[in-house]
């Protein structure tokens, strides 16, 4: 479950203190969209990832501590005070954008485009339209983000598809992932599956669970034949045997013990 607290906090830009809310337990249950967007319980916990000064509005994931130059003229300006120009149906869409601002004008890249990925998701939870548009600003700045690893590039690399895609940009999905190979089966299926929805002019949201999973079966000898032999028996073809077998253990990869299973039951 998600446990949040309120304590009072000291904006470390204005100096004065108000109450903010502080996660200190979540999880999840179930799968990431393509995103990766997390599952319930955390998906509903992004009112808490950001605290807003009300008194000055500074962003920060702590007001207390600012490693950023933010002067109280940034904070009043037209540019940050109406996100520049974005009329957001939610308030917590605008304070990811903001966040989004300060970290751009600090050059942290990282926060400047994670924030507007969060801000992204908040409009799909409020059906704003406004969605769109922050996915395409989102793509700017994904190629600036520091990867520190191979796994955190794959990643990037899955949310840009989906970017790509739920920004309606379905070509250039098509033209920039199409030969795209990762070392991992999953991140495969899951790119297979963003450019199948992308020739169908699919832009909805989809999660991990949504993604078809292809399982390839190297038979020998001995067991051909025995497959072959059930499939004559029940006057099928030898693929529908196999599916059959391996929709009623679909995690098993050792064929040879689907075999004995299913053989000894005829």
């Amino acid at each position: 479950m998600t446990t949040v607290r309120k304590f009072d906090k000291k904006c470390a830009i204005c100096t004065e203190t108000s109450p903010q809310s502080i996660m200190t337990s979540t999880c999840t249950l179930g799968y990431p969209d393509l995103d990766l967007r997390p599952a319930e319980m955390q998906r509903s916990s992004m009112f808490a990832w950001l605290q807003e000064c009300p008194h000055c509005g500074y962003v920060a994931g702590d007001i207390e501590q600012s490693q950023v130059k933010v002067s109280l003229d940034f904070l009043k300006s037209d540019e940050y005070l109406t996100c520049e120009g974005h009329d957001f149906k939610s308030d917590l869409a605008k304070r990811f954008y903001r966040h989004h601002l300060i970290s751009k004008a600090n050059n942290i890249h990282d926060s400047e485009f994670f924030s507007l990925l969060h801000c992204a998701w908040v409009c799909d939870d409020n059906d704003d339209d406004l969605a769109v548009g922050i996915r395409k600003l989102a793509l700017k700045s994904i190629d600036k983000v520091d990867a520190k690893n191979d796994d955190e590039m794959d990643n990037l690399k899955i949310i840009k598809a989906d970017l790509l895609r739920r920004s309606l940009q379905f070509d250039e999905l098509v033209e920039e992932f199409k030969d795209v190979f990762f070392e991992d089966k999953i991140k495969n299926e899951i790119i297979n599956f963003q450019l199948e929805l992308a020739v169908k002019k699919d832009s909805a949201c989809y999660s991990i669970e949504d993604v078809p999973t292809k399982v390839t079966v190297t038979l020998n000898g001995e067991l051909h034949k025995k497959l072959n032999l059930i499939a004559n028996l029940k006057r099928v073809s030898l693929a529908d045997v196999i599916e059959e077998m391996l929709s009623e253990k679909a995690d098993e990869t050792d064929m040879d013990e689907l075999m004995k299973n299913y053989y000894s039951n005829l």
